[in-house]
């Protein structure tokens, strides 16, 4: 599994940005095409010295006058633009990447911000460029006693690296807690959230979610305290979005995770709210999947299909353990993949809940079965362990077995591809939630990975723990990272 450092290092270090890495990462044509355009331009746009009085020819480039207003020059087709219109300009060429006039700084219209390339500055610093002439200005080389200086002290600190703080509970919130700690130790959504992905300087939404995220996420890895904190902001507006998580009450992690995904969507500039749509925001890529739905009939052969988006899988354990003869014994102990089987397994369908287009819209007997179309970064699973009824609600006891690495493969509306890169469908634990108690009356605590050692995170205490006694837990939710995030889904 990619770890904290591992992901940054890949985000900051290597490239300055993924859609950097994109052009940079291709073919050599490609990427000596764009060092090209970057090199032309910032020449282009270095200082002149201002001319004398008695000249009134203008040279060449940048003058100081124009200094107070800057303009941005397009990296591909290098037409100038004011700060309102390179949105615009994007949106029109596809274009994202732009060359500041004051700093000659490249921005990045897909990040919506600066970003900083170590190899384009480089390529800047060993170019011929004798039009560099503002005095305080000192050239970088890599042996300089500059750079070995960045570059030694260029990473997380010490204690944001190890991540290893609690949240105190401010009265039934461990249903909150556990579902915030699953976020903040993940790799990828430490990269968003540290490097800015969220602006709340700018935004204007009243009690953001993503501005209460953003705000744990900098108080976890706060260098000033070690012990634990609240999550008060994260918490208020929770409530103040939803009637129904307001007051004390103990509610439902799952349900948290659902709700806390939706509001995080929400929060992002330009998202679509109509999922069938699609989306583009960083979030709905994170968390979103894709379901299939199909239904044959059994007397013409009809297929229907239907797609919906998915933020997790809900798997019945009671149905699998009622499958197995009861599962009494800890040989016969379900397993996340024998749910998983199940969960994409055929079903049969009676006639009077299935009408056939095929047949005239007439009710047939039927064949349903699911299978995942569109696999998210960050999989979630729940394992259902609450059952309701019209009589009773109780919840469901016994262990059941998961692994530390899975393949979805076998899931997805292609289980037998044989062409195909099966890193894309290999997914590593990354957290594991458990809910100890009944159901109106239980508590929840959370393992989660930090680098090569797991924690257990039960309010503000905090323990070290091993494989095996994750591995042991009666986990209620479970969440797998992607493996390989270079991997096109």
């Amino acid at each position: 599994m990619a770890s904290i450092d591992s992901v940054t290092l890949l985000s900051e270090a290597e490239y300055g940005c993924e859609h950097l890495a994109t052009i940079l990462s291709q073919d050599e044509n490609t990427a000596g095409q764009f060092k090209s355009s970057f090199i032309k331009t910032h020449h282009k746009l270095a200082p002149q010295t201002t001319p004398s009085s008695g000249t009134s020819q203008q040279k060449p480039g940048l003058h100081y006058s124009s200094l107070l207003k800057p303009k941005y020059t397009c990296l591909t087709c290098s037409e100038a633009c004011v700060n309102g219109d390179r949105k615009t300009h994007t949106q029109k060429t596809g274009h994202r990447f732009y060359m500041e006039s004051r700093g000659r700084a490249v921005f990045c219209q897909g990040c919506g911000d600066f970003v900083y390339d170590h190899g384009l500055e480089r390529l800047r610093s060993s170019a011929p460029d004798s039009m560099l002439t503002a005095p305080n200005k000192r050239r970088f080389s890599e042996s300089s006693s500059d750079e070995l200086y960045v570059r030694s002290n260029a990473n997380k600190r010490p204690c944001a690296k190890q991540g290893v703080r609690g949240l105190f509970n401010l009265g039934q919130t461990c249903y909150l807690n556990v579902v915030l700690q699953t976020l903040l130790h993940d790799p990828i959504l430490n990269t968003y959230f540290l490097g800015n992905g969220h602006q709340s300087h700018d935004c204007t939404v009243r009690d953001c979610i993503g501005c209460a995220v953003a705000e744990a996420f900098s108080d976890f890895n706060s260098s000033d305290k070690a012990e634990g904190f609240a999550a008060l902001s994260l918490l208020l507006a929770s409530w103040r979005a939803s009637p129904t998580l307001a007051g004390y009450q103990q509610q439902d992690a799952h349900e948290y995770y659902q709700f806390l995904v939706d509001k995080l969507h929400s929060s992002t500039d330009g998202h679509q709210e109509n999922h069938e749509k699609g989306c583009s925001c960083f979030f709905h890529k994170t968390f979103y999947g894709k379901l299939r739905s199909s239904v044959t009939c059994d007397k013409c052969g009809n297929v229907t299909r239907t797609e919906d988006p998915m933020v997790d899988l809900s798997l019945d354990v009671q149905a699998k353990k009622r499958a197995m003869g009861g599962g009494t014994g800890l040989s016969s102990a379900p397993t996340l993949n024998g749910c998983l089987e199940s969960y994409t397994s055929p079903e049969r369908l009676m006639a009077d809940v299935y009408n056939c287009s095929g047949c005239g819209g007439t009710p047939q007997k039927a064949t349903k079965q699911l299978r995942i179309k569109k696999l998210p970064a960050i999989l979630c699973m729940q394992l259902k362990r609450f059952e309701h009824t019209f009589s009773v609600s109780e919840k469901v006891e016994g262990k059941i077995d998961f692994p530390l690495s899975i393949n979805m493969l076998p899931y997805t509306t292609n289980p037998h591809t044989q062409r195909i890169d099966k890193s894309r469908f290999m997914y590593d634990l990354s957290s594991a939630v458990v809910h100890k108690g009944k159901l109106d009356a239980g508590h929840y605590y959370v393992y989660c990975r930090q680098g090569d050692q797991w924690m257990l995170f039960n309010d503000d205490q905090v323990t070290a723990v091993t494989e095996a006694e994750v591995l042991s837990a009666d986990a209620y939710l479970l969440f797998y990272n992607l493996r390989s995030l270079a991997s096109p889904r």
